[in-house]
């Protein structure tokens, strides 16, 4: 994750978000100020993660337990820039993208966005890792999983 960040032109980033998935925002998410508690949003990553692995059908290629089987994924770093309070009752809508294929890893990255109020309130990124289910090692992410990111997020 070389690129620079947080990005200079969030309103100019946030165009490069195919996959947006609405993020239900539970009141036990909010603290004390009845705003988003900050361990809330590294939630809503992994579900826009796991829901944008979805909607390109890899989940069956990226959590695959047992020896015989290839293996899955797992978070090797996450972080998370908070820029906006988000509130219990707000629409949140979250964007997902994957902005660097490795050999054995994924990097993600997320915005997670007020449409009401035309605003970012987060963004993230993290790494996942393909790893071997019996060794716990990386291995090489299956082709299939490169070239379905590489079609859908044209890079």
């Amino acid at each position: 994750m070389k690129t620079a960040w947080p990005p200079a032109d969030l309103a100019e980033w946030s165009k490069q978000f195919r996959f947006i998935t609405p993020i239900q925002v539970r009141f036990s998410d909010t603290d004390m100020l009845g705003h988003i508690n900050n361990v809330s949003y590294f939630s809503y990553f992994e579900h826009g993660r796991l829901a944008y692995l979805a909607e390109l059908d890899l989940t069956p290629h990226l959590f695959q337990s047992g020896a015989e089987r290839g293996g899955f994924i797992v978070t090797a770093s996450l972080e998370c820039q908070y820029l906006q309070q988000v509130h219990f009752g707000q629409e949140v809508q979250l964007g997902v993208r994957v902005n660097r294929i490795g050999n054995s890893s994924l990097d993600f990255i997320y915005a997670l966005f007020l449409p009401a109020e035309e605003k970012i309130a987060a963004i993230g990124r993290g790494t996942v890792v393909y790893i071997h289910p019996t060794t716990g090692k990386s291995q090489p992410l299956p082709e299939k999983v490169k070239e379905s990111i590489r079609t859908y997020e044209q890079i």
